[in-house]
């Protein structure tokens, strides 16, 4: 039996959403909230947003599935194209 890895990028949790919350006045709404945090503190990341607990959660439910059979022993990144690869 293998295992595979998920490996999340910058996530979108309870504690991240208070942090950026608090960080901006309360009259902007949270998306432009984060998407200027994005811009002043993660401009490498091509998603420009964090990654939402769900997306992870459906990540983890395919590679549970019978259509990922494919996959062993596979690291998968889910980083938003924070890490730049070389191909």
């Amino acid at each position: 039996m293998t295992s595979n890895t998920i490996m999340p990028g910058p996530t979108l949790s309870e504690n991240v959403y208070q942090i950026i919350d608090r960080l901006f006045p309360d009259d902007l709404p949270f998306s432009e909230k984060e998407n200027q945090f994005m811009a002043a503190n993660l401009p490498q990341s091509e998603l420009q947003r964090f990654i939402r607990p769900f997306e992870i959660g459906r990540l983890v439910a395919f590679l549970s599935s019978p259509y990922a059979t494919a996959f062993k022993g596979s690291p998968i990144r889910m980083d938003g194209g924070m890490v730049p690869t070389i191909f």
